[in-house]
């Protein structure tokens, strides 16, 4: 029994969750529905007109008409992002007084009798419930207390000195004091309503639990999906009460027999197992779930340098915020590349995909290198099929684009076009298609930074540049060389201590500007997803 709690108290954290998530959904539907309500009363009002007298029509066509207007710029603030917590309680407010308006025009158009008999005062409590399904206990009573004052305040200051010397006991003022107090009953049987569904919905959550033979991961949002993977954010949750975030980068049903993909999948999980590093995203678990394959992995809490990008200002970071990235990405590839095997063997591990989307940032300043799909050992031929180049047109080094043998060196090359990038907010290599930024690679005259970025010092132009040479026997030899560069730079371009405070600041930044709930549109945190567009094939160069 003791068990049961901690997976009882998460059921209710993950509901809570999904609730949350789904709130601005589930406002544009009522919004929805109480505009179409609104402007069909509206119309029929008009069309009733000659049966309940014109004045009454017109005066609540008037205010259904305003409140479908009311609701149509509800719902564009909504699809625009512009959700905050407080409207719901506003628009409550709103909706439950509706019956009092109506019942302000019945009294001056029938009299107070038809007012305090009239069927709208029955919308009351449906109103209410409304109220307590959309955002729980607090709002419903909320409401249910509103519309009790309403009504008394109603009666006592508009339909009591109307009322005929021989009305109705019914309509004295101790029975509409009991009819005000049964209508703020109404708050707590529908927060006691919500109560129960709730809980209903926790159960079923629990007992979905017990059978899933994933078990210990409890999925949350979704971060990103690509052509054949999708990500998730995720709890690990086994037994005893202990729980981890983790990313769950999973295959698509449709790819999940795909044995060129799975194969690739497998060698990420191999590798990511392999490389345990603070600048490299570690793997965690590999599985198989209800027919598909599914890798656990570290869970970043921040974005790619690709959303970082942008969503800052000026689409490119200070000189050094793009140095601390540089020495922290060097870390990372001066490990891979000189990894071992387990009886001391060089492996040559290259990455081969490295690029603005695989590097991962936190919110407190922390860079690590992910996705390495497609990374493999430079003298494991076997893993690259004939006349296929694999990585990412546009990040390419020239021996990549040729399909030449590979290194280090060439992730470097790839690196020196994604810092070229985060220092002048442009991509480097330009072309309308694949073929063409792989021929852009190989033959287009590369600028330093400061063509385009004015002030980025000769020192910086120059570690860039170094990265960025077409002959690989001139170019930076490896990520320990490009650490000591970097670390070399002085004044407000060192990359410590001021880069990873910059590099923070704009976290900040992007994560303000995009604070609103928004569809995920990129990968954001965990990993970067294997595209088609990852393996092009070309035929290979003949001795260039």
């Amino acid at each position: 029994m003791e068990a049961a709690a901690p997976r009882a108290s998460h059921s209710a954290r993950l509901l809570q969750e999904y609730l949350d998530q789904d709130v601005v959904p589930r406002e544009m539907s009522i919004a929805r529905f109480m505009r179409a309500m609104t402007l069909l009363s509206c119309v029929a009002a008009v069309l009733l007109g000659p049966v309940i007298g014109w004045r009454l029509a017109l005066g609540i066509a008037g205010l259904t008409g305003g409140l479908s207007l009311y609701y149509t710029f509800m719902l564009r603030e909504l699809r625009r992002g512009g959700f905050h917590p407080a409207m719901q309680w506003v628009d409550s407010a709103i909706t439950v007084s509706i019956p009092a308006a109506v019942f302000v025009m019945d009294v001056y158009s029938h009299g107070a009798v038809y007012a305090l008999t009239a069927p709208p005062l029955a919308a009351w409590g449906a109103l209410i419930v409304v109220c307590a399904l959309r955002a729980g206990r607090k709002l419903a009573y909320a409401a249910a207390a509103l519309v009790a004052v309403e009504y008394m305040a109603l009666y006592l200051l508009v339909a009591q000195p109307r009322l005929p010397p021989d009305a109705l006991n019914t309509l004295t003022f101790p029975m509409v004091l009991l009819r005000c107090v049964f209508l703020f009953c109404y708050g707590p049987l529908a927060a006691t309503l919500a109560s129960v569904i709730v809980g209903k919905a926790e159960d079923a959550l629990r007992a979905i639990r017990e059978k899933d033979v994933m078990g210990k991961y409890f999925l949350h949002e979704r971060l990103g999906v690509g052509g054949m993977a999708e990500v998730f954010r995720a709890t690990y949750s086994p037994e005893g009460g202990f729980e981890k975030q983790v990313a769950i980068k999973r295959v698509l049903p449709a790819y999940a027999d795909n044995e060129e993909f799975l194969g690739l999948f497998r060698r990420e999980a191999e590798l990511g197992s392999l490389l345990i590093h603070p600048n490299i995203v570690q793997v965690l678990d590999l599985g198989r779930h209800q027919g598909t394959v599914f890798l656990a992995m570290e869970f970043v809490d921040g974005m790619p340098l690709s959303s970082l990008l942008r969503r800052v200002y000026w689409k490119r970071l200070p000189p050094a915020a793009v140095a601390y990235v540089g020495v922290e990405v060097a870390a990372a590839l001066m490990y891979m590349h000189g990894r071992t095997g387990p009886k001391g063997e060089p492996l040559g591990l290259v990455h081969r995909d490295l690029n603005p989307p695989n590097i991962l940032l936190s919110r407190i300043g922390e860079v690590k290198v992910s996705d390495f799909g497609i990374a493999r050992a430079a003298n494991q031929l076997a893993l690259t099929q004939a006349q296929t180049v694999r990585g990412k047109a546009g990040y390419m080094a020239p021996e990549q684009a040729y399909g030449k043998p590979l290194d280090g060196r060439t992730d470097l090359f790839a690196l020196g076009l994604t810092l070229h990038e985060a220092l002048t907010g442009q991509r480097v290599l330009q072309g309308e298609n694949d073929a063409e930024l792989m021929l852009a690679s190989t033959r287009q005259q590369l600028l330093p930074p400061s063509h385009s970025v004015p002030g980025i010092s000769p020192a910086l132009d120059a570690i860039v540049m170094g990265l960025l040479q077409h002959d690989r026997e001139l170019r930076t030899p490896s990520g320990e060389a490009l650490q000591d560069q970097l670390m070399s730079l002085t004044g407000p371009e060192a990359p410590y201590p001021h880069g990873r405070q910059q590099l923070i600041e704009a976290m900040r930044e992007a994560t303000t500007l995009t604070s609103a709930p928004v569809q995920p549109l990129q990968l954001t945190p965990g990993m970067a997803l294997t595209e088609k567009a990852d393996v092009i094939s070309l035929p290979r160069a003949s001795g260039r």
